[in-house]
């Protein structure tokens, strides 16, 4: 394998890299001579497999091949080159045919020079295939550009796409959050107007709990009011499921035993499943059994008012919206009851103030059975 030839920086120069691949040293002084100077490099090798080792080291643009190479067959050597990369071709037959000609474009070859050929006639056609090849050269690093910005625009696409699935995930969540907002905001004002005008007791609890439970759908609902003496009592209810010889027994054990247990607790307090109930209510646990429920102390400066329970079945459990309507109810009707409470008990001490005795049991068995059969 011989080396390329110098280069003359005073001539004219075809940014190419040539192989030259002939065994006919007076071919390769004479295309050595046509060439040195006019393109980029200029290497030689005798053999088709010295040829396929120097392409595979130092790529070539043009590949000037002679047809008659020792025991090898130029136009094979030029098919197996050109799967190395693109370049183009000038094949050296004595006498091209036209089956030359085809064999020689589908291996890459661009033309077919006669050794005949005048020596101005082969240094034109080979400098016209040296611009083509430094085109094509060209035209791939273009096309190498081209994909390496693709990949990197496929890059940014994907991150830019990503990062609109994560806005619009938060604008989603956003508009939840704005319009369960809302929702409360419109649901304070309808309540808080209706509770304002309740300035007794039973009123304000019939009004609060025909309000829940329109929301809520059908739901247990009892609300515990403490007496003077620190017990509870019944002071309203709402029957939807629970049998109604039992449901009175059930109530009185549950002002014992959930009121209590939750009177110092704050917000809105979940209970689902045997051993939450027997943790909170112990002994009354299986009064609560199967049953989901929510709890609301409602507390103000330290002092528990009231306390509101709502139960039902743990097929259908409560929502978070449903803890959000329970938690808005709660606090609106603590405000209210506070109201009630300072005007009845005007005249008294604050230290002596105390919630009003609950209505007795035929009356608020009466409205407690009815509401529960309508709901």
């Amino acid at each position: 394998m011989e080396q390329p030839t110098p280069q003359h920086d005073n001539r004219p120069e075809i940014p190419v890299r040539v192989l030259v691949v002939s065994a006919r040293s007076s071919l390769k002084r004479r295309l050595g001579d046509m060439l040195g100077g006019r393109v980029e490099s200029v290497a030689f090798a005798r053999r088709g497999t010295d040829a396929i080792d120097l392409a595979g080291r130092e790529p070539c643009d043009l590949v000037i091949i002679d047809r008659d190479l020792p025991g090898e067959d130029g136009l094979e050597v030029l098919e197996r080159l050109s799967e190395t990369g693109t370049l183009s071709g000038v094949v050296i037959v004595e006498s091209p045919s036209a089956d030359d000609a085809v064999r020689a474009m589908r291996a890459g070859a661009c033309d077919l020079i006669s050794p005949r050929t005048r020596t101005g006639e082969v240094l034109r056609r080979i400098e016209a295939a040296a611009r083509r090849a430094d085109r094509n050269r060209r035209r791939d690093q273009r096309v190498e550009r081209l994909k390496k910005l693709c990949h990197t625009l496929n890059g940014a696409r994907q991150q830019v796409s990503g990062q609109v699935g994560e806005l619009c995930n938060d604008l989603v969540e956003a508009y939840r959050d704005m319009s369960d907002q809302l929702t409360e905001v419109r649901m304070t004002g309808e309540l808080n107007a209706l509770l304002r005008q309740e300035l007794e007791i039973e009123g304000l609890l019939r009004t609060t709990l025909e309000y829940a439970l329109a929301r809520l759908g059908p739901t247990n609902a009892a609300v515990f009011l403490p007496s003077s003496g620190g017990e509870f009592s019944l002071g309203a209810y709402v029957n939807h499921d629970v049998p109604r010889e039992h449901a009175e027994v059930m109530l009185d054990h549950l002002a014992d035993s959930l009121a209590p247990a939750f009177q110092d607790r704050d917000g809105v307090q979940g209970l689902s499943g045997p051993a939450e109930m027997q943790a909170w209510l112990g002994p009354d646990a299986h009064w609560m059994e199967d049953r989901a429920v929510l709890v609301h102390s409602c507390r103000r400066d330290d002092e528990c008012l009231a306390v509101i329970a709502l139960f039902r079945d743990t097929t259908r459990a409560f929502s978070e919206e449903n803890v959000r309507t329970v938690r808005v109810v709660a606090e609106l009707f603590t405000a209210q009851l506070e109201r009630v409470i300072r005007v009845h008990h005007r005249h008294l001490p604050k230290d002596q103030w105390g919630v009003f005795d609950p209505p007795h049991t035929d009356e608020h068995d009466e409205w407690g059975e009815d509401y529960g059969q309508a709901a």
